[in-house]
C-alpha cells in the first residue's frame, strides 16, 4: 500500500498536482493510504480530488483510506455534506452518490 501525506494547503491552485500524485499512486495499483494530518486549508476543491480519488480506488476494487483527518479537514467535509466517516474508513463507507438529501 502506498501512503501519500497531503499537503499543508488542499485548495483550488494546488488540487490538480495533488490528484496527480493521487492517481499515480492508485496507477499503481497497491491501495493507498492517505494522511490529511497536516492540513490546515481546505476547500471543494481538495475535497473533490479525495472523493475522485476514493471512487478510482473503489472502481478498481483498491483499498482506500484516510489517516489523521485534522479539524479543519473534517469540518470542510462536514460543511460540505459528505459523511464524515469518507474521512477515516475509506471505501466502507459510499456517501458520495451525488444526491442532495439536505
Amino acid at each position: 500500500m502506498t501512503t501519500i501525506a497531503l499537503p499543508e494547503r488542499l485548495r483550488i491552485d494546488t488540487a490538480t498536482a495533488c490528484w496527480q500524485e493521487l492517481r499515480v499512486a492508485l496507477d499503481a495499483g497497491e491501495g493507498l493510504q492517505v494522511d490529511a494530518a497536516g492540513v490546515a486549508d481546505i476547500d471543494a476543491a481538495g475535497v473533490q480530488v479525495l472523493l475522485m480519488a476514493r471512487h478510482t480506488a473503489k472502481c478498481h476494487a483498491q483499498v482506500f483510506s484516510i489517516d489523521g483527518a485534522s479539524a479543519v479537514f473534517a469540518q470542510a467535509f462536514q460543511a460540505l455534506g459528505v459523511d464524515g466517516t469518507v474521512a477515516s474508513t475509506g471505501q466502507e463507507h459510499d456517501t458520495d452518490s451525488g444526491e442532495n438529501n439536505g
